[in-house]
């Protein structure tokens, strides 16, 4: 792709062993995680604050979460589950790590797990990844029940290391960058289809700025800008530091009910009243989001501060233990929302109290490692990565 501001653009593709050329004003780039124009461009850069990894497979003959044979092995658990777990998705927590575990067509599971390198390692040696990724799981007693007798689709296992990244530029005069192409944050909360809304919402809106006025640099500019803040409060608001406590079960009790509520009543309930204009607007990118955007990155803050303590002190997990949670969720009425949040916050302020202020002045500015030599090899990984692309 050959970018001319403000003319044609030249792309040049082999198609059925010929040369081809096509020329256009704009060009869109769709191309995911390879990021065809970022790339080209040195544009590309990872994210190496928050240096995780993932694995993931499809997986045949799981374990059914609301099975007989689970419950009459845990007649106790069964008996206070009322739903189908089954066709949902489902997630498991522990420290440093969480894993999907999505029902598919055909009766496969889609099973995944996403790791912070710092918190973390992988198992090493000549294992199939597949199985390697059975063992890592089946560290926590439910996955290794629904994993017994379960096997992995052999050539259908995947691996990426280093998985955030963005674009220094996300648009100029004849090109502009749509979901992964763009940027990619994390799979926590499923950010990404969000991610795709937004960028072709703005996207569409550019183009037909183009259109109507032939000057679009304004529009350029707010795109660069409001996409840019987007990523960078997203990643502070939600994810850097949350590894440190996805295994702490109160802490993250808390997260999940102020994390979504707030989403909901800020962000998707904003879409759902004003319509599609709303979407070439990214989170958190108005200057009106700034509130928010601080409180969720002082809570955020806080709790990974918390379970930074309670690993210090040897109490990982401690509150975790015999806890179960049972909620009733989210919709848009602005009441229900409310309230959730407001409860969410008194019980943060009463973890302050009890044990948070314990770790006031040293939460600092960025998920602290247990392991520095961990924290190192992340660096290097990400350092690598600059390096291969």
């Amino acid at each position: 792709v050959d970018l001319s501001a403000g003319d044609l653009q030249t792309v040049r593709f082999r198609a059925e062993d010929a040369d081809c050329e096509l020329k256009a004003r704009w060009v869109i780039d769709a191309s995911g995680i390879r990021c065809l124009l970022a790339r080209a461009n040195g544009w590309w850069r990872p994210n190496a604050e928050h240096p995780t990894l993932s694995c993931w497979s499809r997986w045949k003959g799981t374990g059914d979460w609301d099975g007989e044979s689970l419950a009459r092995k845990y007649p106790d658990l069964a008996a206070t589950q009322v739903g189908i777990r089954g066709t949902a998705t489902n997630h498991l927590l522990g420290e440093g790590w969480w894993a999907w575990w999505i029902a598919l067509k055909g009766g496969e599971t889609s099973i995944g797990v996403v790791i912070d390198q710092r918190l973390n390692d992988w198992p090493g040696g000549d294992a199939p990844v597949g199985e390697k990724l059975r063992g890592f799981l089946s560290r926590h007693a439910a996955a290794r029940e629904m994993l017994e007798g379960a096997s992995f689709l052999d050539g259908d296992v995947h691996f990426r290391r280093n998985l955030p990244y963005f674009s220094e530029v996300q648009a100029g005069d004849g090109f502009v960058l749509t979901g992964d192409a763009s940027a990619f944050l994390d799979p926590f909360y499923s950010p990404g289809m969000d991610w795709i809304s937004f960028t072709v919402s703005s996207a569409v809106k550019m183009i037909l700025t183009w259109r109507r006025k032939g000057d679009v640099a304004a529009e350029i500019t707010r795109h660069n800008r409001d996409f840019t803040t987007s990523y960078r409060r997203m990643f502070e608001a939600l994810y850097r530091g949350k590894y440190n406590y996805l295994g702490e079960c109160d802490l993250m009790r808390l997260a999940f009910r102020l994390d979504v509520g707030l989403y909901y009543l800020f962000v998707a309930r904003t879409v759902f009243l004003s319509g599609g204009e709303a979407l070439t607007e990214p989170p958190y990118s108005h200057p009106n989001a700034w509130p928010i955007f601080r409180l969720m990155r002082l809570y955020n803050r806080r709790f990974a501060a918390i379970a930074r303590l309670r690993q210090a002190e040897g109490r990982a997990g401690v509150e975790s233990a015999g806890v179960r949670d049972l909620f009733g969720g989210f919709n848009f009425r602005a009441g229900l929302l409310v309230r959730i949040i407001a409860r969410a916050l008194g019980c943060w302020l009463l973890l302050e109290l009890r044990e948070g202020w314990r770790s006031w002045g040293k939460s600092g500015q960025r998920a602290e490692c247990e392991a520095p030599g961990r924290c190192q090899e992340s660096r290097l990984s990400a350092e690598s990565l600059i390096a291969e692309n």
